[in-house]
């Protein structure tokens, strides 16, 4: 192979790689716009099946009235606990808003569970996935707290506040669909 041949095979190989690398930067960003919208657009009836979660049946222990009784008392009484410095004050920061949060999520959980039993057919299913979308919602809002100026304990808590509130915000508004399914 003559050197000017060697020349315009590897000029060619550069324009290939050039045209190559250009073409999947221009399909990442289309795909990564697109995906976006997905992900900001998306509502109840576009939702795939799959996101559809399964809820752990519980057993009624108390009669209609006393659930959603139980229901706000239960709520009041975290949102008490959040509040009460005093309550696990020698465990660490990190660890005390970890606990709040679990907390949070075995009620919403609860409230979940009893409100897909009082509905049924494509409420149910809408249900669901609205549930789905509110869960990967609250991963990504929460994890926009976190950042690379705070130290990892201070990113936590950030992280786990935000948390908190997103998941206490969720519960209350499914605490008032229950209300307003009771009151019809």
């Amino acid at each position: 192979m003559s050197k000017k041949s060697l020349t315009q095979f590897i000029f060619f190989i550069m324009i290939l790689l050039v045209l190559g690398l250009g073409i999947s930067f221009l399909f990442q960003r289309r795909w990564k716009r697109k995906l976006m919208q997905y992900e900001t657009k998306l509502n109840v009836q576009d939702a795939p099946a799959r996101e559809i979660l399964p809820v752990e049946e519980e057993e009624d222990e108390f009669g209609e009235e006393d659930s959603i009784f139980h229901f706000q008392n239960e709520f009041s009484r975290l949102e008490q606990i959040e509040e009460d410095s005093d309550w696990h004050r020698g465990l660490p920061l990190r660890r005390r808003y970890e606990e709040i949060a679990g907390l949070y999520d075995k009620e919403l959980q609860r409230l979940v569970s009893y409100y897909a039993g009082k509905i049924t057919g494509t409420e149910r299913e809408n249900f669901f996935v609205e549930q789905s979308i509110f869960l990967a919602e609250r991963s990504r809002e929460s994890k926009k707290e976190l950042s690379q100026d705070k130290t990892g304990i201070e990113e936590n808590v950030d992280y786990l506040k935000k948390y908190i509130v997103l998941t206490k915000n969720r519960c209350s508004v499914i605490l008032d669909k229950i209300v307003d399914e009771f009151d019809e």
